[in-house]
């Protein structure tokens, strides 16, 4: 690819320690583990564009990308900054019982945001359409702003990542949508479609503009 076409990432924090309950969900950082795979994950991506890191503010996604950071710098890259994004956390709700119906591992999490996306949850918590069209403000319509030859790394959770994934995939969810720890979304603008690619499938699918 053109050194010069700016792209974005899209991806889950890394190994993170266990979580047994919603009150680790808002605390629970990275596992030594975590942090060794995030430094390699930097070190491993290709330095010719700088990187421009957000994240969400809870430990384990601000650690990740701290540690990319580093590896990105490491190998030689240059990173614009890290910027904290509130979309990258989760969406805004009123009733705290919604998380009741998300286990704490998120083992059920496509379960979840397919029910969401469906009205079930009521107003308890911000409608999935508001929320689709706030990530995507600050992840695919940034990339489509921007000019400059520049790598966005969005660091985030399951929750916000399934929901950007069921908007490009345009399709409900299924359990294999969801991805790994690092794993997630790479996509580049090309005329005046989006080239995304999704998983592991090495294949892209193409999403009008």
């Amino acid at each position: 690819m053109d050194p010069g076409t700016p792209i974005a990432l899209v991806v889950r924090h890394s190994h993170r320690t266990t979580l047994a309950d919603y009150a680790e969900m808002l605390s629970g950082g990275l596992t030594e583990l975590g942090r060794k795979t995030s430094f390699e994950m930097g070190r491993r991506l290709r330095v010719k564009r700088p990187a421009h890191i957000f994240t969400s503010f809870v430990p384990r996604c601000s650690e990740t990308a701290d540690f990319i950071a580093k590896g990105f710098n490491d190998a030689g890259g240059r990173v614009l900054g890290i910027e904290s994004l509130d979309t990258l956390f989760s969406p805004e709700y009123s009733e705290e019982k919604i998380w009741e119906n998300l286990q704490p591992d998120g083992r059920n999490v496509t379960e979840f945001v397919n029910k969401w996306a469906s009205g079930l949850f009521g107003n308890g918590i911000e409608s999935f359409g508001s929320f689709q069209s706030r990530l995507c403000s600050d992840t695919v319509s940034r990339l489509i702003a921007t000019t400059d030859p520049v790598m966005h790394i969005h660091i985030t959770h399951d929750l916000s990542l399934m929901s950007l994934k069921r908007f490009l995939l345009g399709r409900p969810l299924v359990v294999t949508d969801r991805e790994p720890y690092l794993g997630g979304i790479a996509m580049v603008r090309v005329g005046s479609r989006l080239s995304v690619f999704a998983g592991n499938t090495g294949k892209s699918l193409e999403v009008k503009l």
